[in-house]
């Protein structure tokens, strides 16, 4: 895409993001961000989880607060833009579109189109015929007089990005937009921001962590704690459907990686139809796509933190910084390239759980006597710690006490773990501790980890 005769649209100077300034806790979010962007352009910023890249985003979109430095629009700072300006860019100049779709259940799906409008001096029918058109385009026009409960996942982002542009806006923003969606789904809407961009000559900026995403883009900003790290320009943009196939390429250009597991599947079922093999491969997908919604990551790369926690497990809690370093460097160098704020927290986690680990293997001593030490000190740990972790409260002492009694009873296998959660469960009153379901659930997950500390 040829820019050179062009102005940017947008245009960020020394742009920092900073939470809390100056309190212990503070945070920046973003840091020292520079870039244009010209009008016309599909841009991607591409990174891991917490990497900032949201935050960049609403930063133009004129909903961060925190900000440090200048982001030009058409010329105009934000920061020096009344009230009034900002709601006119709102309105106006820029769509928006969230993963979590944010339609109002209670409204039809015709009147949370004509939502970004009411607020104009449009009259209801033109609205109402401007929100007809954009959802017959979109393919969901079937469903104006539906609520939002009533569609599908890809229907209702379709309904998001109608509303979106209902106001015709130049700048469309788009925060994950198909992290809630399924695959299918996904590559519908890919294409119909891809259509948009080219088609409607949208300028759209596009927040994802999905590397399949990047043939979408003429530029790519790739983003790590908080920063710019790299900028790539796409020679040659690819919307086409048959690039959302796995596809290798010659010339030892890069190679979207597949796994080692679905590598051998495919070769030991080659001889197959298409249909038997997608058979076999079913248990194998369903493990991926759980992988995926529940940790973001793939079998691969839970391999190799299980190897890391496993020499942590034998050499001991002095030798975390492994683990945190193995997180924190770019994949390219034989880490995980994940964002550092995001690489600490796991490894603080993982060696929390192993340290426990490390208390409860030792906590049984046999003396010369031959009887075993009173486990109440082990007990005490084992509750401060579960209580710390998941910052759960018992309602009174009774409560505290039925807590130890549930924590000694599976410590002696005199429940199991699912006796052992229903009595976290259950009222003080009852016998239990009160807690939650879901807390009940997450100190009982945990539990069974130190139980393996224990019994190993």
């Amino acid at each position: 895409m040829d820019n050179v005769a062009k102005e940017p649209v947008i245009k960020i100077k020394d742009l920092d993001v900073i939470y809390f300034l100056g309190k212990s806790n503070e945070v920046q979010a973003l840091k020292n961000v520079n870039l244009e962007i010209y009008p016309g352009e599909f841009i991607i910023f591409f990174g891991p989880s917490g990497c900032g890249k949201s935050t960049l985003l609403y930063s133009i979109a004129g909903l961060e607060t925190n900000i440090h430095g200048n982001i030009f629009i058409d010329d105009k700072d934000l920061s020096s833009m009344k009230i009034k300006e900002i709601e006119e860019y709102h309105r106006k100049k820029m769509g928006i579109i969230f993963q979590a779709f944010y339609l109002i259940n209670s409204l039809s799906i015709l009147n949370n189109v004509i939502l970004p409008q009411i607020f104009l001096s449009a009259k209801y029918e033109e609205r109402k015929k401007k929100a007809y058109e954009l959802l017959e385009h979109f393919g969901v026009r079937a469903q104006a007089h539906k609520l939002p409960t009533e569609l599908s996942g890809g229907q209702q982002q379709r309904v998001a990005i109608c509303r979106s542009l209902m106001n015709n806006p130049e700048l469309l923003l788009a925060d994950e937009p198909v992290g809630n969606l399924d695959s299918k789904s996904s590559d519908e809407v890919m294409a119909l921001l891809g259509e948009l961009n080219e088609k409607e000559k949208k300028t759209v900026i596009l927040v994802t962590h999905n590397p399949a995403h990047l043939r979408f883009a003429h530029r790519v900003f790739y983003m790590k704690d908080g920063m710019i790290t790299d900028v790539k320009v796409n020679k040659e943009v690819d919307r086409s459907p048959e690039a959302a196939l796995e596809r290798v390429q010659e010339g030892g250009e890069e190679r979207p990686s597949i796994s080692r597991e679905l590598e051998l599947l495919l070769r030991t079922y080659s001889g197959l139809s298409s249909a038997q093999a997608g058979s076999l491969l079913i248990p194998f997908k369903a493990k991926q796509i759980v992988l995926e919604v529940l940790v973001g990551m793939t079998t691969e790369e839970i391999d190799e933190i299980e190897k890391k926690v496993e020499n942590l497990l034998i050499r001991g809690v002095d030798d975390n910084n492994e683990i945190m370093n193995f997180l924190d460097i770019d994949a390219e160098k034989g880490g995980m390239g994940l964002d550092k704020r995001t690489a600490e927290r796991l490894a603080a986690k993982i060696k929390d759980i192993v340290t426990e680990i490390e208390f409860l293997e030792k906590a049984d001593v046999t003396p010369p006597g031959g009887e075993i030490v009173d486990t109440e000190v082990e007990i005490v740990q084992i509750r401060r710690y579960l209580l710390d972790e998941f910052d759960a409260k018992v309602a009174n002492i009774n409560a505290l006490k039925n807590f130890d009694t549930a924590i000694k009873d599976r410590i002696e296998n005199k429940i199991d773990r699912v006796k052992f959660q229903k009595n976290l469960d259950i009222p003080v009153l009852k016998g239990g501790v009160g807690f939650d379901k879901r807390s009940a659930k997450k100190v009982a997950k945990r539990m069974e980890l130190l139980i393996l500390g224990k019994y190993k």
